[in-house]
């Protein structure tokens, strides 16, 4: 009786060594990730160190690292950001107050895409007045950048739209509350 229940477990605990090692070849054989690749796994951009027959082994941005089962990485969508090229789309929205001139908007937007090197011109950046926000006029900005360039060409980008606003009296915009008392009778504070 001990011996059927150790067989048992046994059998429990080598099902998962055995699909880790089975997803290992899989993964060697087919290359989905390769080493060197950044990869996003349950919303997080790791780094591909080592792939193993059991376990791949990952580096977070924070220079941590995780070791990954293989079967993991089969089982559950993985998001490859460099399986073909390192080339990737990034994009990021802007408001400017109700009263800003759109087209004028949209030009130093454009002009600030062409200015920054990171920013690819193949495909063509895009500014698009995507929508009549809350409180702004919304203008989302599309540009193709290096993987490795990324976050410090958005970085850029930010701080040179502040700066030509500022320069062209465009005001970014903020949330705004329009409130309306009745004056028809006093109005009564309590403390």
């Amino acid at each position: 009786m001990v011996s059927g229940a150790l067989a048992v477990g046994i059998g429990f605990g080598s099902q998962n060594l055995i699909s880790n090692f089975i997803s290992g070849i899989i993964l060697l054989i087919e290359r989905p990730i390769n080493q060197g690749d950044v990869i996003e796994i349950d919303g997080r951009q790791v780094t591909v160190e080592e792939l193993g027959a059991r376990s791949t082994i990952v580096r977070t941005l924070d220079n941590t690292h995780l070791i990954v089962p293989n079967s993991r990485l089969l089982e559950q969508p993985v998001l490859n950001w460099t399986l073909s090229d390192d080339v990737v789309r990034q994009h990021f929205r802007v408001g400017v107050a109700y009263d800003s001139p759109t087209r004028k908007v949209a030009e130093l937007l454009k002009s600030v895409l062409a200015g920054v090197e990171a920013v690819r011109k193949e495909p063509a950046p895009l500014v698009k007045f995507a929508d009549f926000g809350d409180s702004s006029l919304v203008f989302e900005i599309y540009y193709w950048v290096s993987i490795a360039d990324r976050i410090d060409a958005e970085n850029e980008l930010r701080h040179r739209i502040a700066e030509i606003f500022a320069q062209e009296k465009i005001v970014m915009a903020f949330p705004q509350r329009d409130v309306h008392l009745e004056t028809t009778k006093p109005l009564q504070v309590v403390i």
